[in-house]
């Protein structure tokens, strides 16, 4: 039986005695792990059943952003804050200034510094009694280390740490004056696109921490803070798990939020960055929706959820929704559908089945803003037709007719295939109409296309194939541009076979086929070339080549295709020399064919401008760039793809030759119009993103730049330079973020893409020199100092540029390896001009002004080192708009000079 004295006992306590008893209670609660707290406040309240319902109705409330509680409960926790008796003490260099929060290992508390150059305002952890012991104490300390490495623009940076005077660790944090993520986007009732672009900057933190061998464990919402500019900062690494064997660092464990908890996390199993895949899950879900999904509802339908909420509490719905800009049916639709199958597939129970990555999950909610197919839904041809309607609600009225009309004029030419004018007539009409709805500007990498008017073109091969033998002449021609269809489709069963039966229809149909039949082999033989590497399919080229120069006139236009074929063939299997005279030949054909000024002609100096860039003779490259981008002024808003290439190529030979502010408004209006633009090719859209992602790199601003080149390199699977072009840029930015072992990989992946047989080019000497600094960023120094004696015999006389990077990083290895004198010695032939007031600036020079400045360190003359530093500050602030890692290292290393800081 109860006490009956246990009634009277709350109301015999005075008034402000009793609050005082509440607020002490609640603090203690707010303490334990969610799921204890019931059993830990019955224990403290002893029976007294009003003060704990008193207790838990506070505590309810404590889930409630601070923008939805009531005032009183404000105060309360204010009033629990101000009872804090380490309020005004001191914690080693730190005074405490105010309570901020507290979780399970500790409290955190906003701290100023007493003394010390930096006076900076930190976030203070604390850990709790009772989990002070050894273990604790050596799990935080490790922490602090693992923190100390993680740099990034949105997690919250480790700035101090150490044991307080009573045994218990603490660390101090960037201090982050900013709301929960929650509670930032439904104050300014965001959509759901803006609150995905905002939690894909927390996907970004994460998966910068899982490079880095870290995993999170305890990702909620109110880990992420969003500033007032709208920054996103993730916070609270402090139960953070090393991935690298260490003892203790990969079973599950009891610090953890199981609100947000994975399934592996209450089981005690392996802890991995899939882990932190889940709770991304949970706070998407939460962001999405409003609600977070129940336990027993993890990895179910979201939008399942909000149906049996609307069933409840239709207004409670209608809220929610009106807090993401729209109303309650929209917000159903919009997580049935591919959002929805994003936030079921992270919250999977069974690991095999959720995202492999976060950078995979991150990839889906991109593919989801774009408005292309997402990986979490079956790739079904139902599906992918919806979505190439959704993406071309104002074309794709236009493109089925313009498909039917294709059928229609391909029918119309077979019934009048005996008048061969006739014939021919209808036959061009429909071959525009062909190219109209299916060629890019590229036909060549056109892949991953998302029309499936491909029925149609097959029915259009089928009739073609039936046809040939009383029309060969037409077939050839028919079948050619269907064959090209396959090839920019990147359906390799079906390109060969029709480009082989084009040929075979045009050797039947003999001289009147012959421009038709030329044109089959050389796309044929280029095919070949570049997918498969085989070379012997160079001979077809030339001998298609030699045929259309000898048919005159009328092959103008196709021999100009050949051409560039054949320019891009010697590109791709690193021939160099050749490109050159190659480029000019196919320009003086599409001259030829199309005139001047025409967007063809344009186009075709487009192309050799970026060939020339790309063998590194960016200072020719300049004229036919700036003569294309006159041209298509000139012709004003004619052939909209073609100027959208055009101004990418321009742009491209602006920032090549070091003309950066004048290339990135440029490229940022040719991507905003081509995304404005319904029906542009996707992939004019990721070649002008390839081209800003590379002035981003030049910009110094690698993070924005590693996002997208992430991008282009997921979609880059084919065996062409271009695939190897962008591991290597990515490769860069990786460096340019600190991260050398992402760097390496993505060096690794550009030097097998395009060296393995071709390692002495140019361009395979660039990527081996940067996979040398890898390896020497990243501690491999015998594999860098043997990659870099094979590299010093490869660089010509004349490759200055490959030469002053060879200097940098064979430097850095010495400097790496302990000999300042080795690398003085390699970086003195361009001393004189790295040190040049007013010289050109170069990322080459200014990273050598950074190695002399570690030189002068290791000799211990500090005057030196500063001078070098100031110099290298002011080149990097010359080239880069962002703030590097570089730089803030160059930076910090000044300022630290400057206040005496030991060497």
């Amino acid at each position: 039986m109860r006490d009956p004295t246990a009634a009277s006992m709350t109301a015999a306590l005075d008034p402000a005695e009793h609050m005082r008893r509440v607020l002490e209670l609640v603090r203690g609660a707010l303490d334990q792990p969610a799921t204890q707290r019931p059993a830990w406040l019955a224990r403290r309240c002893a029976g007294d059943d009003a003060l704990q319902r008193e207790v838990l109705a506070m505590l309810a409330l404590d889930g409630i952003p601070a923008h939805l509680a009531p005032a009183w409960t404000l105060t309360q926790r204010a009033e629990t804050a101000a009872a804090d008796p380490l309020i005004g003490a001191r914690i080693d260099r730190f005074r405490i200034d105010r309570r901020l929060g507290s979780g399970g290992m500790g409290t955190v508390y906003r701290a100023e510094p007493v003394d010390g150059v930096a006076r900076q305002t930190v976030a203070l952890k604390l850990v709790k009694r009772g989990m002070d012991s050894e273990e604790i104490v050596a799990r935080f300390l490790r922490e602090r280390t693992i923190l100390a490495r993680l740099e990034h623009p949105h997690i919250a940076r480790l700035l101090d740490g150490g044991i307080s005077g009573d045994g218990r660790p603490w660390f101090a944090l960037e201090l982050v004056d900013g709301q929960s993520l929650l509670e930032w986007c439904d104050v300014r009732t965001l959509d759901l696109a803006a609150r995905v672009d905002l939690f894909l900057d927390a996907c970004d933190a994460v998966a910068y921490a899982h490079r880095n061998l870290v995993v999170h464990r305890d990702l909620k919402p109110a880990n992420m803070l969003v500033t007032a500019d709208g920054t996103l900062k993730l916070l609270d690494f402090g139960i953070a798990k090393l991935l690298d064997g260490a003892a203790g660092a990969t079973r599950g464990g009891v610090l953890m939020t199981p609100e947000y908890a994975a399934p592996e996390q209450f089981s005690a199993g392996s802890i991995t960055t899939q882990t932190d895949v889940f709770q991304l899950g949970v706070v998407l879900h939460e962001l999405l929706a409003g609600v977070r999904p129940a336990q027993t509802q993890r990895g179910a339908d979201v939008a399942a959820q909000l149906r049996e909420l609307r069933m409840r509490d239709p207004v409670a719905l209608e809220t929610l929704a009106r807090a993401r800009g729209c109303g309650a049916g929209a917000l159903l639709r919009a997580l049935r559908g591919d959002l929805g199958r994003i936030v079921r597939r992270a919250m999977q129970v069974d690991v095999a089945q959720r995202y492999a990555s976060v950078g995979a999950l991150a990839d889906d909610l991109q593919r989801w803003r774009r408005g292309v197919p997402v990986s979490a839904t079956a790739d079904t041809l139902r599906y992918r037709m919806r979505m190439f309607l959704r993406r071309h609600r104002v074309a794709v009225a236009s493109t089925a007719a313009v498909a039917l009309a294709l059928l229609v004029g391909i029918g119309v030419a077979w019934h009048e295939a005996w008048q061969r004018a006739a014939a021919e007539r209808d036959a061009g009409t429909a071959l525009a109409m062909l190219e109209d709805v299916f060629l890019g500007a590229d036909p060549y990498a056109a892949k991953g296309s998302d029309t499936r008017a491909l029925d149609l073109v097959s029915r259009a091969r089928e009739r073609a194939l039936a046809q040939a033998a009383d029309n060969p002449a037409l077939a050839a021609r028919l079948l050619t541009e269907i064959g090209g269809v396959y090839v920019s489709l990147g359906d390799r069963d079906q390109a060969e076979p029709t480009l082989r039966a084009a040929l075979a229809a045009g050797e039947r149909a003999g001289a009147a086929a012959l421009v038709h039949t030329e044109g089959a082999r050389a796309r044929l033989a280029h095919y070949t070339l570049v997918v498969d590497g085989n070379t012997a399919a160079a001979g077809d080229l030339d001998l298609a080549i030699e045929r259309l120069r000898g048919a005159g006139e009328p092959a103008l236009r196709t021999l100009a295709q050949a051409l560039d074929f054949k320019a891009d063939a010697a590109f791709n299997r690193g021939d160099y020399a050749a490109i050159p005279q190659l480029s000019a030949l196919a320009l003086e054909a599409h001259r030829r064919a199309a005139g001047e000024p025409s967007s063809e002609f344009a186009t075709a100096l487009g192309n050799q401008a970026s060939l020339l860039r790309a063998i590194d003779r960016a200072d020719e490259a300049m004229a036919p760039a700036a003569r294309a981008y006159a041209m298509m002024q000139r012709l004003g808003t004619a052939a909209p793809s073609a100027r959208l290439y055009v101004e990418q190529q321009y742009a491209g030979a602006l920032a090549a030759n070091g003309r950066n502010r004048e290339a990135e408004p440029l490229l940022r209006q040719a991507l905003a119009r081509a995304r404005a633009t319904p029906g542009t090719d996707h992939l004019l859209v990721e070649g002008i993103r390839w081209e800003l992602a590379n002035l981003q790199l030049e910009l110094g601003e690698f993070d924005t730049a590693a996002r997208a080149l992430r991008e282009l390199a997921a979609a880059a699977a084919d065996k062409s330079a271009n695939g190897a072009a962008i591991h290597n840029a990515l490769g860069h930015a990786e460096l340019g973020r600190n991260d050398a072992l992402a760097a390496l990989a993505a060096f690794e992946r550009a030097f097998a893409l395009l060296c393995e047989s071709t390692a002495t080019s140019p361009p395979c000497v660039a990527i081996g020199l940067n996979r040398a600094d890898a390896w020497v960023q990243s501690g491999r120094l015998e594999q860098a100092d043997s990659a870099l004696a094979e590299l010093d015999a490869r660089i010509g006389a004349d490759a200055q540029a490959a030469r002053a990077r060879w200097r940098v990083v064979a430097a850095a290895l010495r400097l790496a390896q302990g000999d300042a004198d080795a690398a003085a010695r390699i970086l003195a032939p361009r001393a004189q001009q790295a040190r040049a007031a007013g010289a050109h600036a170069d990322i080459a020079d200014a990273l050598a002004l950074v190695l002399w400045a570690r030189i002068a360190r290791q000799r211990g003359e500090v005057g030196a080192e500063l001078a070098d530093l100031h110099a290298a500050e002011r080149r990097m602030d010359a080239l880069w708009e962002g703030q590097p890692a570089a730089l803030i290292e160059v930076r910090a290393r000044i300022r630290a000079l400057e206040h005496g800081a030991p060497r």
